[in-house]
């Protein structure tokens, strides 16, 4: 079994072109509003909770909806470890590639390009940002977007799958029910073997070798690492570290977030990249609050371009009737099928000005853009 929105699907894919009949045969879905709502002839209310907050977590970003991102820090091994925690039902999430990595970047239209979207993206409003995996040389698994095979998937490789409307799965490539029935992904990232499966260390995660989990800088074993779960709930989990550390020590600090599966991210100091605002972010102007301590770069590199994959999640509409989605990867479509964003819903309209930030509640993370230790 897995968390909420991870699953785990029943294909096996040797060969690009067994992929790409995958990729192109996927079909457009509609998003499902979970909201339960009562409607009079002029007012449409919810009956759902906001996203509320919860003891242990300090909130970043909050919206109508509730807690859009919060985070905490998680000790394991002398470590302390950074956790950003995306909570599913009030953000979405979208995945780019870089400006040299992988092979075929160049063939990503702008809403999957090294930069976040401004004329897509920035409407919804970033709320996060972090690193992606290893580069194409290090074989450590596919990649897909847009309709588009960047790296062939691996069979047995933990994969995220993200659908058109941002949401999320987490599984082994061709194990049983991953996608689920009836998640239709338009993009697929894969980073190596499962390092979390059922709530605990995969068997892998025990080793420490670099034929599993990447070359280490200076062979050194100990080195900084990130990794991306989700939790029995279905929120995301980006769990980062500068400190040096093995495998097993970033597993146990997924576990301890919370994760029900996992998988590794990128390694050593100078991939690590994260951030998350306090409000969301709508243009190049924008602070991120929290980011991993002592991390190499600031996160506004990817408003203007970075050379590796990378995420970028974003804020659902404040009205629970409206959602952001893209129009899907359809079967009869041959090739690239760029996927921007446009609301949805009935009644729904785009924000008034690209320099104004959705309304948000008061958070208790201090406003600046020194990384919070």
């Amino acid at each position: 079994m897995t968390g909420r929105r991870p699953r785990r699907g029943t294909w096996l894919v040797a060969t690009l072109a067994a992929i790409t009949l995958v990729v192109v045969g996927i079909t457009a879905s509609q998003r499902t509003v979970s909201a339960t709502t009562t409607s009079t002839s002029a007012t449409t209310t919810t009956t759902m909770p906001p996203e509320a907050r919860q003891a242990g977590w300090q909130v970043v970003s909050a919206s109508s909806r509730g807690v859009m991102v919060d985070f905490r820090d998680v000790a394991e091994g002398g470590a302390v470890f950074r956790v950003l925690r995306l909570r599913a039902r009030t953000t979405l999430l979208r995945w780019h590639v870089g400006g040299i990595d992988p092979n075929l970047w160049a063939m990503a239209p702008l809403d999957a390009a090294p930069r976040i979207d401004w004329a897509s993206e920035g409407p919804a409003g970033i709320v996060a940002v972090f690193n992606g995996g290893f580069k194409q040389s290090a074989h450590a698994g596919g990649a897909v977007v847009d309709g588009v095979v960047m790296i062939p998937l691996v069979p047995g490789d933990m994969t995220i799958a993200l659908d058109r409307a941002g949401h999320w799965e987490m599984g082994v490539w061709g194990a049983r029910n991953f996608p689920t029935p009836g998640f239709h992904p338009i993009a697929y990232r894969q980073n190596l073997t499962p390092l979390v499966l059922h709530s605990a260390p995969s068997a892998q995660a025990h080793s420490s070798s670099a034929s599993v989990w990447g070359s280490p800088l200076n062979n050194n074993a100990l080195t900084a690492r990130t990794g991306l779960g989700v939790d029995a709930q279905g929120n995301l989990l980006y769990v980062a570290t500068m400190t040096g550390v093995l495998p097993i020590q970033l597993a146990q600090a997924l576990v301890a977030a919370g994760a029900v599966e996992a998988m590794q991210l990128d390694i050593n100091p100078f991939w690590p990249i994260a951030g998350a605002p306090v409000r969301p972010v709508h243009n190049a102007a924008g602070v991120f609050n929290v980011q991993v301590p002592n991390q190499q770069h600031s996160p506004t590199i990817y408003e203007t371009g970075w050379e590796r994959d990378f995420f970028v999640a974003l804020a659902e509409p404040n009205s629970r009737i409206c959602f952001w989605q893209s129009p899907g990867v359809h079967v009869a479509v041959k090739g690239v099928q760029p996927q921007p964003l446009s609301l949805s819903g009935r009644g729904c309209r785009p924000r008034r000005s690209a320099t104004s930030t959705t309304s948000s509640t008061t958070s208790p993370v201090a406003s600046t853009s020194a990384p919070l230790g």
